[in-house]
């Protein structure tokens, strides 16, 4: 629990910017964390719309944490997926569940960090997005 709240404090404290893509060796590859996400089943879960473009010729790997403040304590989860590249941006909607026997999400903020990672050839990359949302019924 110490160590949820301590990345819930660094990732509150670092200033967010815009992502820079990866690109190496003809691997391109960017993830975007979006807003507003919406509030599932009454905190039950969330769903984070991402922007993912890459050019892998197998697709692209998403992990995504979804991290609030719920009281006195901290609600958060995190879930993985898998994506088809098509060389253009591609809208998704990622559903993220609170840690089992953890807090639900809420309306209000949360920090939302998603992590996309891909193979072309001999290439390997990731790139990596974190923004502070807003969750909406």
């Amino acid at each position: 629990m110490v160590a949820i709240l301590a990345g819930v404090v660094l990732a509150l404290s670092v200033t967010s910017g815009p992502a820079v893509a990866f690109f190496s060796g003809g691997l391109f590859l960017d993830v975007q964390v979006n807003s507003p996400a919406t509030l599932v089943a009454r905190g039950a879960a969330v769903d984070v719309p991402l922007e993912v473009t890459c050019n892998a010729p197998d697709g692209a790997f998403v992990f995504v944490t979804v991290t609030q403040r719920s009281g006195s304590g901290v609600a958060s989860g995190s879930t993985s997926t898998s994506v088809g590249c098509t060389g253009s941006g591609q809208q998704i909607l990622v559903r993220v569940s609170p840690t089992s026997g953890g807090k639900t999400f809420k309306q209000g903020t949360a920090v939302v960090t998603a992590q996309a990672f891909a193979c072309r050839a001999n290439v390997c990359g990731n790139e990596t997005d974190s923004e502070t949302i807003t969750i909406q019924r």
